[in-house]
């Protein structure tokens, strides 16, 4: 409002300034510069607001995936009057959402960020522990003890944690974001199942196939 009334005075003051051209084509003229003061008036406005709404928007990363957590019935409490009781922590408690952010409460075994770390960790290191078997023709012991996965490993894990920890300090878990089929719960579906699947693999590997399960792809490709 302050910009718009300024506008208007230095405009006033412009066309009380112009030199009279004479009869009508003096109030031509006049009336022809204030319709297009008018219209830049109104142009600058719009602008404003605009710009306004953008930044109120860029405040939220990505606010069209954001989603408010749905509140469920605790699944915890059939362990109330247990000796697992103890470990037992409500829901409000846990969420992140709910303002508990501190690095303690985050990786508590009931916590948020256990699970969503290793579920991360465990989907990246089942999809490059396949990829490298094809390259290197190396199981996922032979990666680690002999080749650089324990120095890969090493360099991600840190960079998965703290891309895990920062929204929660934030008071975000992966239950406020949803985008399609990239939501909370497919990515803790997956993230167990390549939990199971990498302890599989190397059970499989090291005690029944003494060797790595997709070498025969790196044989027949001759890599």
């Amino acid at each position: 409002m302050a910009a718009s009334s300024m506008l208007s005075r230095t405009c006033a003051q412009t066309v009380a300034g112009l030199p009279s051209l004479g009869g009508a084509r003096g109030s031509t003229a006049r009336s022809s510069f204030l319709g297009g003061v008018e219209f830049r008036g109104a142009r600058f406005l719009q602008l404003e607001r605009r710009s306004l709404v953008v930044s109120a928007k860029q405040d939220t990363p990505l606010p069209g995936t954001k989603r408010e957590p749905e509140k469920k019935e605790d699944p915890l409490r059939i362990f109330e009057g247990s000796p697992v009781e103890k470990f037992y922590r409500p829901e409000n408690e846990r969420r992140p959402e709910d303002g508990n952010t501190s690095t303690k409460s985050l990786m508590k075994f009931d916590g948020p960020a256990p699970e969503t770390i290793n579920s991360r960790l465990a989907m990246l290191g089942i999809t490059w522990a396949f990829v490298a078997e094809i390259l290197t023709g190396q199981s996922v012991w032979e990666q680690v003890t002999e080749g650089r996965g324990l120095i890969w490993f090493l360099f991600v894990a840190p960079i998965v944690i703290a891309a895990t920890l920062i929204p929660m300090y934030n008071k975000e878990s992966p239950d406020s974001r949803e985008n399609g089929p990239f939501n909370a719960q497919n990515e803790r579906w997956n993230g167990r199942a390549a939990m199971i699947g990498l302890i599989a693999l190397l059970v499989t590997e090291n005690i029944y196939l003494k060797g790595p399960l997709l070498g025969f792809i790196h044989s027949s490709l001759n890599l």
